[in-house]
C-alpha cells in the first residue's frame, strides 16, 4: 500500500463566507518522464528499455488514432480514455455546425480497480494525527 503526504495550509475560502480555513493538499514531489517510466517498466519487466519504449509508442499512436475517430479505448488496469466535446443548442437542426462545438476534451475513467487503490492508500501529515 501506498502512503500519500499532505501539507496544510490556512487560507481564505470562498465557499463558506469568505473565512479562512485550514486546507490540506496532495503534496507532489516530482514529474516523472516518460523516459523514467520506461526504465521502470523494462527493470520490472526483464525486457529492454528499447522494446518497452517502442510497445509504448505504439500503444500511444493506436490509442490517438482510435479515440480521435471515436472509440473509447479501455486500458485495462489503467481504465478507459475516451474524447467528448460539448455543443451549443439551436433551435433548429440546420443550424448545427462545427462552429458549435465550444470544448473538445478527453475523458479518462479511471478502473475500478486503482480507484480502491487511491481509497486505500495511507493518507499522513496531517498536524492532528
Amino acid at each position: 500500500m501506498g502512503k500519500l503526504q499532505v501539507s496544510v495550509s490556512h487560507q481564505r475560502v470562498r465557499v463558506n463566507q469568505n473565512r479562512k480555513l485550514y486546507v490540506a493538499h496532495l503534496v507532489r514531489y516530482s514529474k516523472i518522464s516518460v523516459e523514467e517510466l520506461v526504465q521502470m517498466a523494462a527493470s520490472d519487466s526483464g525486457m529492454s528499455e528499447s522494446n518497452v519504449a517502442a510497445a509504448l509508442y505504439a500503444l500511444a499512436t493506436q490509442v490517438e488514432q482510435l479515440v480521435l475517430t471515436g472509440h473509447s479505448v479501455d486500458l485495462g488496469v489503467l481504465g478507459i480514455l475516451r474524447a467528448s466535446f460539448s455543443c451549443k443548442a439551436k433551435e433548429r437542426k440546420e443550424d448545427l455546425d462545427s462552429t458549435c462545438i465550444t470544448r473538445r476534451r478527453f475523458i479518462y475513467t479511471p478502473s475500478p480497480r486503482l480507484k480502491s487503490a487511491l481509497y486505500h492508500t495511507h493518507v499522513e501529515g496531517f498536524g492532528g494525527q
